[in-house]
């Protein structure tokens, strides 16, 4: 039997259980790797080959110490894993979560054979990923009572209908943080309301689009590009690459967005952002490792690429799969992400990810559709 771990109400014992066990997770990965490395493909081409046919093999887990199905990683890394010409498992996968999630009370952020989690919390993000992911795989119409109902689940819990927002308290890309990602959630549900009605599914949202737009614009849009929350306006890339990705802006607002983002380009690739968070500013279980949300990570840099290149800035876009793909063809693997100086990120019993599998889609996206070399 599937044993449920509901997050929705912080319990000291319930979170005290995750904690512990994300723990063990941790050290037991960084140990392994400060021991052997992480291991080498040869090359970025031979990596994502193997990467997602492994993947593909065992339903597409996140790869590394991330263990289970991560709905957010699989709707970035849907059209790669497609191109790669996995649709198939892929859209099997989908159907799973859609039946794992039209029969739970909580939006999980991550699924496992003999267990779901939230992790730290249920996932604000995770209703938007899945309709991003069924869209990709052709499933949208087949599970329409199903996203009906979540979709009421997470306007419920998660927007604010005097704004227009989402701000309701959940996991996100960014879970060290302690405060709502409210423009990469609400980005995110825009990316999956403009889907929904693109494909002519009827749900709470309906005719909404224009809304959530408005809200993003006027509550969020600072000049330049989008504040990461109302309360902050320091440049994130979870706030601004996503709009790109997802093509959510028009030409004008890109443009000032590619030109904000300039900022952040290191020589190793796009930092995440502006600064670290304060110790303030994240959840006591990241207090050492604060500067996680602030490095490289490539499937973000890959994202962003994706994102010049659909707008028409490719020669910025070719420039930073160069930097990244310097710093990773060293490894021979696809990272979670390492520091601006090109290192793997393993500190303070945190080591990074290696053969990450939305980083291996992104990177064959980007090459399926935008290398001539490859098409």
């Amino acid at each position: 039997m599937r044993t449920q771990i509901p997050f929705t109400t912080i319990e000291p014992v319930r979170t005290g259980r995750y904690y512990t066990r994300e723990l063990v997770r941790r050290l037991a990965h960084y140990a392994t790797i400060r021991r052997n490395g992480y291991h080498d493909h040869g090359s970025l081409e031979q990596a994502a080959t193997t990467i997602l046919a492994e993947r593909a093999a065992g339903g597409f887990e996140a790869g590394g110490h991330f263990d289970g199905v991560w709905p957010r990683d699989l709707c970035f890394g849907a059209r790669g894993i497609v191109a790669a010409g996995y649709g198939d498992v892929l859209a099997d996968t989908a159907d799973q979560l859609v039946a794992e999630l039209a029969d739970a009370e909580t939006f999980y952020t991550d699924f496992h054979p003999s267990r779901n989690a939230a992790t730290p919390a249920e996932g604000a993000d995770t209703f938007p990923a899945l309709v991003c992911l069924l869209a990709a795989t052709g499933g949208l119409q087949a599970h329409a009572d199903a996203i009906v109902s979540l979709a009421e689940r997470h306007r419920e819990r998660f927007v604010d209908e005097r704004t227009g927002l989402v701000t309701g308290t959940g996991s996100g890309w960014w879970d060290s943080a302690a405060r709502a990602r409210e423009a990469y959630n609400t980005a995110m549900l825009l990316a999956a309301v403009v889907r929904l009605e693109e494909a002519g599914l009827e749900t709470t949202f309906t005719g909404d689009s224009s809304w959530i737009r408005d809200a993003l614009d006027s509550q969020l849009w600072n000049g330049d590009y989008f504040d990461e929350h109302r309360d902050s306006e320091t440049l994130a890339c979870d706030a601004n690459v996503v709009p790109l990705y997802f093509r959510l802006v028009d030409d004008d607002r890109a443009a000032s967005i590619v030109d904000a983002l300039g900022g952040l380009e290191r020589s190793n690739g796009l930092c995440l952002r502006a600064q670290p968070f304060s110790h303030g500013a994240v959840h006591p279980f990241f207090l050492l490792h604060r500067d996680y949300h602030y490095h490289v990570w490539p499937w973000n840099s890959f994202m962003y690429a994706i994102g010049l290149e659909q707008y028409g800035f490719e020669d910025r876009a070719k420039r930073e799969l160069e930097r990244v793909e310097r710093v990773l063809g060293r490894y021979g693997t696809f990272l979670e992400c390492y520091t601006l100086a090109g290192e793997p990120y393993v500190k303070r019993g945190y080591a990074s990810a290696g053969h990450f599998t939305v980083a291996a889609a992104l990177w064959t996206e980007y090459r399926c559709q935008f290398d001539p070399c490859c098409q």
